[in-house]
């Protein structure tokens, strides 16, 4: 929070709810201080304030996300023009490709997964909501890249350590770079198994005056996701983002 006064009891208050966040079952005290690295008696109160405020509930010992938390999601999604904008365009992608089709919102450091359209298909992918997503391993991620000035890039990747998610991740900066470069020429990116193994995906940028503020992907497993499925998947994300753009260049976010 550059500029201004962190306050240290909320920024321990958003690790406890993103701690519980990512466990996805109701988890003990013991095991949310570790994930925290906070002390235990801190953490004791935290959780109990916000049960008195149903952000946590708690059970037989057990802490897990809260109810109210559902008044801000819905809060958010009503307050989103890039989510009312885009939704139906998704629908339009998803009808094409019948795969799990991502929204992706960047607000200039860090990416999120704002809406998620399952593949009716029984192998799903387990993205969630909410969920932060990498920028150099994904196909959403690395699109959003490919659209940021050269500084911008350079100022991502001196303060973002490369790390490996599966034998395919891009691990060279000069070989991202390239990717990056690929990426602008071909209209959209390509993430295969790069990020999760199995798992490959197309994703191309939402532009709002020549800036990206989010993208748009389609995922599937990688024996069904072939390369002329890809390709088709990939022409199909650069048409949808186009008209993304296209109506929030009327619109502003």
């Amino acid at each position: 929070m550059s500029g201004v006064a962190k306050i240290r009891v909320l920024e321990r208050a958003v690790d406890v709810m993103n701690s519980l966040a990512e466990m996805e079952q109701p988890s003990g005290l013991s095991e949310i201080v570790e994930r925290t690295s906070l002390p235990k008696t801190a953490v004791f109160r935290i959780l109990n304030t916000l049960e008195e405020h149903s952000l946590v509930m708690r059970c037989n010992g057990q802490y897990a996300i809260g109810p109210a938390v559902l008044f801000w999601a819905s809060a958010y999604k009503v307050q989103n023009v890039l989510l009312e904008v885009a939704k139906p365009h998704m629908v339009e992608l998803w009808d094409f490709t019948r795969e799990t089709v991502h929204l992706v919102f960047f607000d200039g450091e860090n990416a999120y997964y704002i809406e998620k359209l399952d593949t009716p298909h029984p192998v799903r992918m387990r993205s969630r909501i909410g969920a932060h997503l990498t920028l150099y391993s994904t196909a959403a991620g690395k699109a959003i890249l490919s659209a940021l000035s050269q500084e911008e890039i350079d100022a991502y990747l001196n303060k973002v350590a490369l790390t490996r998610k599966t034998p395919n991740t891009i691990m060279d900066k000069e070989k991202l770079m390239a990717e990056l470069s690929k990426i602008r020429q071909e209209g959209f990116a390509k993430d295969i198994q790069e990020n999760e193994e199995g798992i490959c995906c197309v994703g191309a940028p939402i532009l709002q005056n020549g800036k990206p503020i989010g993208a748009i992907s389609v995922s599937a497993p990688a024996y069904r996701f072939t390369e002329e499925k890809m390709l088709e998947a990939g022409r199909k994300v650069q048409e949808i983002v186009a008209k993304v753009s296209e109506a929030l260049s009327r619109t502003p976010v």
